[in-house]
Formats: structure tokens, sequence, C-alpha cells
């Protein structure tokens, strides 16, 4: 029992968890003190942060862990990271200078964040590169509280949404001191010669990909701000934080240990165990990703009632479509550790290059006519997206497609249960309205998927994911 609670997967959900909860909570705080046009104007800013900080954490970090010779090499990615991190910064000042009002000035206040975060992006990628997945997951939940607390100090004194860009120079400021501690080592002004140019191997199509991963994350924010308003940016942004919270939360600490697994098979030489590890990783994926998502998309209009209000209450319907996009993520979660750890790193950067495509199609078709719309544009490419990974995958691999249908019955049983939950309990939340009935499924709802959970571990039905 003491193994299996301290399993590196466990810890990265526990952890995930706690920093989900808390910056979830933080946005509801903030609807408290902050109208849907002030709340798309931050929304839309930091959208703009979260595309560069994606940049530092992508690419060079999985060079890190690919390094054979990480000890010399170490020193150098640091410095290129923190490249990546100035454009970033330079690229946001720019539109901040041309972007009008409030929200020129939002970006400008955000645009240092991505240089700042080289420093805990490159101690993150040190720590999960010598095998210290926990540490590499913890911090993160101690940087989110922080966040947290100067959001509220700033909110009560009346700072407005400049409390929330606090909030994140708290959250960067926490991180990097925590990583440093955990890994007390500076960078060096050193250089390795050919250290670039192996990096840039494995950053390059990653970094393309996180372009594609990132306009399908934020071009509809992008979208409604350009044919609409901020405000309807808030209210889309609200309603996708739900669905996105509950999927991130398995989602990051998933592929953090895929590709620390992967990038060990792959520099041991035993590329031949690729199959089994991607059959194991996207079973346990599937368990996890359906039935979280069916649960969200059926409960949809309570959540929005309880952990916002009613004049929210239009996002009901961008919460559930998105939730059924994600889902999708079960499939596509693990193309690009299997690409690019077996040598094809090409062909996962054309699917979410076709991708980019659909949902730029779909969105400039649906997107401008409402957060409804953009999230089903949202939905169709992450079909399109899901199938065309599968097929991928398990041609590269040597899998045929009852290898995916098995990898799904798991999954497929536990959602199944947890809808039957949520019909069964649909009196008790008529009857019991708001929290207690909503607490009382999602209660109810964990201790069904737990158990049939630990039946599956127990069993061998299900394997937990260890890098």
């Amino acid at each position: 029992m003491k193994k299996f609670l301290s399993a590196p997967f466990l810890l990265g959900v526990g952890t995930r968890i706690g920093s989900q909860i808390i910056a979830f909570v933080l946005v509801m705080i903030a609807s408290r003190y902050l109208g849907l046009t002030a709340f798309g104007t931050y929304a839309l800013a930091w959208a703009a942060a979260v595309v560069a900080n994606t940049f530092v954490f992508t690419g060079l970090y999985q060079a890190v862990l690919r390094s054979d010779d990480a000890d010399r090499e170490m020193d150098q990615l640091f410095y290129l990271m923190l490249g990546v991190g100035l454009v970033g910064s330079t690229i946001i000042a720019g539109a901040g200078l041309l972007a009008p009002g409030a929200v020129g000035a939002a970006l400008l206040a955000i645009a240092p964040i991505p240089t700042l975060q080289s420093l805990p992006a490159w101690n993150e990628a040190r720590l999960v590169q010598s095998g210290r997945v926990r540490s590499a997951s913890a911090y993160t939940l101690a940087a989110e509280a922080s966040a947290l607390g100067v959001a509220l100090v700033g909110f009560r004194h009346g700072m407005g949404i400049g409390s929330l860009i606090a909030a994140r120079y708290g959250a960067v400021l926490v991180a990097a001191v925590l990583t440093t501690a955990l890994s007390p080592r500076l960078p060096r002004l050193r250089r390795v010669p050919g250290t670039a140019r192996r990096s840039l191997r494995t950053a390059l199509p990653l970094w393309a990909t996180a372009s594609v991963g990132m306009f399908s994350n934020y071009g509809a924010d992008l979208m409604l701000g350009i044919f609409l308003n901020p405000a309807a940016v808030g209210a889309y942004r609200g309603g996708a934080r739900i669905a996105m919270t509950a999927s991130d939360v398995v989602v990051q600490p998933l592929m953090m240990l895929t590709w620390a697994r992967f990038s060990r098979l792959e520099r041991n030489g035993e590329l031949s165990r690729l199959g089994a590890a991607w059959h194991e990783t996207i079973s346990f994926s599937v368990a996890l990703i359906w039935p979280v998502m069916a649960s969200v998309a059926l409960l949809s209009r309570d959540l929005v009632l309880t952990l916002f209000n009613e004049t929210w209450l239009a996002a009901a319907g961008v919460v559930s479509i998105l939730a059924i996009a994600r889902s999708f993520q079960s499939f596509s979660v693990l193309l690009e550790p299997t690409m690019i750890c077996s040598g094809r790193p090409g062909v996962q950067l054309r699917i979410r290059a076709i991708g980019a495509a659909i949902l730029l199609v779909a969105l400039l078709v649906l997107g401008r006519h409402g957060g409804e719309m953009a999230a089903i544009a949202q939905l169709l490419t992450g079909l399109c997206v899901a199938l065309l990974a599968l097929h991928a995958m398990l041609g590269q691999l040597g899998l045929g497609p009852h290898a995916a249908l098995a990898a799904m019955r798991p999954g497929a049983g536990l959602t199944l249960a947890c809808i039957a939950v949520i019909i069964a309990t649909r009196e008790l939340r008529a009857d019991w309205p708001g929290p207690q009935g909503l607490g009382l499924t999602v209660a109810l709802l964990a201790l069904v998927w737990v158990g049939i959970m630990a039946l599956f571990l127990r069993k061998g039905i299900l394997v937990l994911p260890a890098a």
C-alpha cells in the first residue's frame, strides 16, 4: 500500500489536483470581483503568456530528458531555454504596444513571465531527467498556493485584474526558489559543441506541435476576441476552465511519466518494448479521462451553478461540449512521445498541422457565432486528430486495431458505471439542489471509480504508469 500510494503517477495526480483546485478557486474568486469584460481582458493576456511559456517547457525540455551527456550539455541548454523565453516576452510586449487600451496594458504587464519561467523549466527538466518525478510534480502545488494568496491580497486592496497578474509573478518566483532548492545548481557559462544542433533536432518538431496545440487550446479565445469582445472571451474561458481543469489533472502527470519512460527505453535501445508500454499507458489514459469527461459533460449545468452563478449559466453548454472534445485526448496524448522516441517526428507534425487546419476552418465558420459553436469546432477537430493519431501510432508500433479496442475496454466499462451513477442520482440532485446534491453525486462517483480502478489494478487489467 505504501508503494502504491507513493507511486510517481499518483503523487503527480495528487499535486496536480491540488494545483488545479487552487487555480480554479482563483477563477471562482475572480468572478466575484471582476466582470466578464475585465476577466476576458486578463484571459487574452494570459493566453499569450501561456503560449510563450509552453515553448519554454517544450522542446528543449525534452532535449534535456533525451541527452546522452546531460552533465556537459545542461548549462548550454539553460541558455537556449532563456533565449526562447526572451523571444516570447518580446513578442508579447510588441503586441501590447499595438493593442488598444486595457488589453495592451495587460499584455505589457504579463510580458516578462516567459523569460522568468526559463529557470523553473530548466530545473524541472533536470529533476525529471534524474528520475525525481515526485519532486518535479510537487513544487507546482506551492507555486499555485502562493498565487492564490497574492491574488486575494490584491483583490482586497482593489487591484482588479492587477491581482491576477501579480499572482502569476508570485507563482513564478516560488517555483524558481523551490526548484533551485530541490536541485541546487545554477547554470554556468559553458558551451559544448554540437549541443544546440542536437537539441534542436528534438525541439523543432515539438515546437511545431506546440504551436498547433496552443492554437487548438486558445484559438477560440482569439477568434471570440477578434469578432466579438473581451466579455465573450471571459464567458468562454470561464466555461472552458472546468473542462480543462478536469482533464489536465490527469493528463499532465501522465505525460510527464510517459516522456520519462519512453525516453528511457529509447536511450537503452529497448524500442521493441515501446508497444507494450504504449498499450499499458493508453489503457490507463482511457480509464482516467473517459469517466471524468463523461461525468463533467453530464453534470455541466450543476457545476456552473455551483462553482460560478446563474449569470454564467450559458457556459454550461461550453463545458459539456469541451468535456467530450477533451475525452479524445486519451488517444492523441501519446502521439508525440511515441513518434519522437521511435524516430518519426515528421508524422506527429503532419497530424497536428492537419488538426490546426481543420480547427482554423471550423473556427472561421462556427467560432465567430459564440462560445458553444467555438466548442463544437474544438470537438470536430479533436475527433479527427484522435483518429489520425491512433492510426499512425498503431502502424508505427506494429499493432492492429484489436490492440486499440482492447485498450478501450476497461475505460469504457468505468465510463458506463459513472454514467449509471449520475442517472441514478438525478432525483437526489433535484431534491437537494446546489452544492449538497452535487457533492454527494461526486463523492459517490469517486467511490465507484476508485473501487473499480483498484479491482482492475489488482487483477492486472490495468498497470499503474511509472517512469
